[in-house]
């Protein structure tokens, strides 16, 4: 006897866990290509050279160190930063991209399925005549497998990125399932849980959580469904004033009488606040052509080629920026006013207040496509339900069912095309500067990936050179370009120089294997680094180039042969810059030099000018601390180190560093 399938059928796929398997396992089928790729950028200060990272023994002292151990952000970002210690642990305490990239998929996977389950009930609560769950699926599998999330996945260090999202998500969840039940006696517990425990968590990964609060006020003034009871809807007002209004007036307060909390950024930055400000209104726009068209041409590890809006006319479409951004505005708050299109509504003011914190006034680099992790989510719900309400209306259901697994499958393929690309370093670099060819970082990369390949050789110098060409305020690069010329002059043989040869006139005239002639173009080179540097270069970035310079010296490394004078000189160009970044840590770096040359007494000495100008920094001790071990007087070290610890202001992470100064002096001194 036959039994017919089909109702049971229907059962299984309307079950939660056939869709969650599903989406899961898409996503890691279109990402899986990427998992061998390499670390990049800043994957290396925050990971691979952050010590706090290197987690030895899974205990509450070594826990704590790591929790302390990040300087990102105004939070510190500390459980994103666990997280990487825990990848190192049991990645066999070993730096294993494999390791770290398959746990990013993890965490993107979840935020897809809890993507599904919001989807899901902000449909039924606001359209019960819509097919929520198919709706929710579709909203979960264009997001989840859309390319524009790959540098939140693939970028490892972008985990503080979709980690923050992920406690967003999971705290907006549990805040609607308390505002949709206000009959229920736990509603407004569920509300405050949700709102406190998705921002309190999600900050200690990444800042943009403190958006949560105002997110929830988006879904509340377009989608969620009218307060008929008086008693609640007080109680919601009460929610919102706390959550939302005091928040919000507080941060105007301290934002309008601190304005160096905002301003203070631009002085190491080649823009100004409202060269930024209108640049803003076409990124934003830019942003939403790569969401609604994800070509791959376009998509970019780093869009540092994105023109500068140097006024309203300049480019002119800055203006029409400008004037389409307020158009959104406008649209939506006459929308909210008369009750209509809820979904249009709720996906722009989504997408804006998403943007509010990376997109607006702060001094942060112009362009990343990781800023859209979460804004991207509502303009995606959004756009799904206007397409079914659209379409839904002027084609067979059939034929709509097709339309959506065209546009799934198309951007599950971009995706697994670019996370292919992603997957080694070779492909990376090249697909960057081919689709980028005027990107400053793109042609420093592709430049690293020939070196990596070939050893030092002219076309990477080429590529450095024409990285560093590409801004005059750069540094970084043009110290590459150095580094790479002091390479080639290591392994040149000056049999093979070219007599009567005449020499260079600028730091950018062409490449000669000439010994002769290398050794003046590095010197046209040294005081173009030194006039960049006095000309107020990034100094950011120019403190961590100084900072790797240094080390290579102390390194012996053959590239860093005979360069400490030149060094010296970058060192004392950025002391001249009055509001040079981080000034005490040149002085450091300073000390190292004079100890490297040999100049002990000059070294100590910009020691403790550091110290005495910041003597709660409990990095300049163990500097000093370090200095003295090299010289095998372990008792003056252990005296440093004692002198730091009476301060009692060491973190974990300060207590971790003495305690391996520590180690360091019991096994030299056997």
């Amino acid at each position: 006897m036959m039994i017919s399938a089909g109702p049971f059928d229907r059962k299984i796929w309307q079950s939660d866990w056939v869709k969650l398997i599903a989406i899961s396992l898409l996503i890691i089928l279109v990402y899986l290509p990427g998992r061998m790729g390499p670390f990049i950028a800043d994957d290396y200060p925050n990971i691979l050279q952050n010590k706090g990272v290197l987690l030895t023994h899974l205990n509450l002292s070594e826990l704590i160190s790591t929790w302390s151990s990040n300087a990102s952000g105004v939070f510190k970002r500390p459980l994103a930063n666990v997280s990487f210690a825990l990848n190192f642990y049991f990645a066999g305490q070993y730096f294993d991209p494999i390791a770290f990239k398959l746990t990013n998929v993890a965490i993107h996977v979840v935020n897809s399925i809890l993507v599904f389950f919001l989807s899901r009930l902000l449909f039924t609560a606001t359209a019960q005549n819509y097919p929520a769950q198919k709706l929710a699926l579709l909203s979960a599998l264009i997001w989840g497998l859309h390319p524009l999330q790959l540098t939140s996945v693939l970028y490892v260090v972008q985990r503080m990125n979709s980690l923050s999202c992920f406690f967003m998500l999971t705290g907006f969840l549990i805040f609607l399932k308390g505002r949709l039940q206000l009959e229920k006696p736990f509603s407004i517990v569920l509300m405050l849980v949700g709102c406190l425990a998705g921002t309190g968590l999600g900050v200690l990964a990444k800042e943009n959580a403190l958006l949560l609060p105002l997110l929830m006020f988006v879904s509340e003034v377009t989608l969620l469904p009218s307060i008929p009871n008086d008693a609640f809807r007080v109680r919601v007002q009460v929610f919102y004033a706390l959550a939302v209004v005091l928040p919000v007036f507080a941060a105007m307060v301290y934002l309008v009488s601190h304005p160096e909390y905002v301003l203070g950024g631009y002085a190491t930055r080649n823009f100004t606040f409202i060269e930024r400000v209108m640049t803003q209104s076409r990124v934003l726009f830019y942003y939403l052509s790569l969401l609604f068209y994800p070509d791959n041409t376009q998509l970019s590890f780093d869009h540092d080629d994105f023109s500068l809006s140097k006024g309203l006319f300049q480019p002119i479409n800055t203006l029409y920026s400008v004037i389409g951004i307020s158009c959104l505005l406008a649209l939506s708050v006459f929308n909210c006013l008369r009750k209509k299109t809820p979904f249009l509504t709720f996906g722009i003011l989504w997408f804006l207040i998403g943007q509010s914190m990376e997109s607006s006034i702060f001094a942060l680099e112009l362009i990343y496509e990781h800023r859209n992790y979460l804004p991207s989510i509502g303009l995606v719900i959004a756009t799904v339900a206007l397409t079914y309400n659209i379409f839904s209306k002027l084609i067979s259901e059939q034929l709509l069912n097709l339309l959506f697994a065209v546009v799934v499958f198309s951007l599950g393929l971009a995706t697994f095309t670019r996370a292919s690309i992603w997957s080694s370093l070779d492909a990376l670099s090249y697909f960057e500067v081919r689709n980028h060819p005027t990107s400053i970082r793109a042609n420093s990369l592709y430049a690293h990936s020939l070196e990596v390949k070939l050893g030092p050789n002219p076309e990477s110098y080429r590529y450095y050179l024409l990285a560093a060409q590409g801004n005059e305020l750069e540094v970084a690069t043009l110290v590459q370009v150095y580094t790479e010329l002091n390479k080639l002059l290591y392994f040149h043989d000056a049999k093979n120089d070219q007599p009567g040869i005449a020499m260079p006139k600028r730091y950018d005239d062409s490449l000669v294997l000439d010994s002769r002639y290398m050794q003046a173009l590095k010197s046209l080179v040294h005081q173009e680094v030194v006039a960049r540097i006095a000309n107020k270069a990034y100094s950011v970035r120019t403190l961590v180039t100084l900072r790797l310079m240094t080390s290579c010296l102390l390194n012996a490394e053959y590239q860093c042969k005979n360069i400490s004078g030149d060094v010296m000189e970058w060192v004392d160009a950025a002391l001249a810059q009055p509001d040079f970044s981080d000034r005490l840590v040149l002085y450091i770096i300073k000390a190292k030099i004079y100890f490297f040359q040999g100049h002990i007494e000059e070294a100590f000495a910009n020691v403790d000018k550091a110290i005495a100008l910041a003597p709660d920094r409990m990095y300049f001790y163990s500097e000093k601390a370090d200095l003295f071990i090299h010289l095998k007087q372990y008792d003056k070290a252990e005296q440093v180190i004692k002198t730091a610890e009476a301060r009692g202001v060491a973190n974990g992470f300060d207590k971790q560093e003495f305690g391996t100064l520590r180690q360091n002096i019991a096994v030299l001194s056997r």
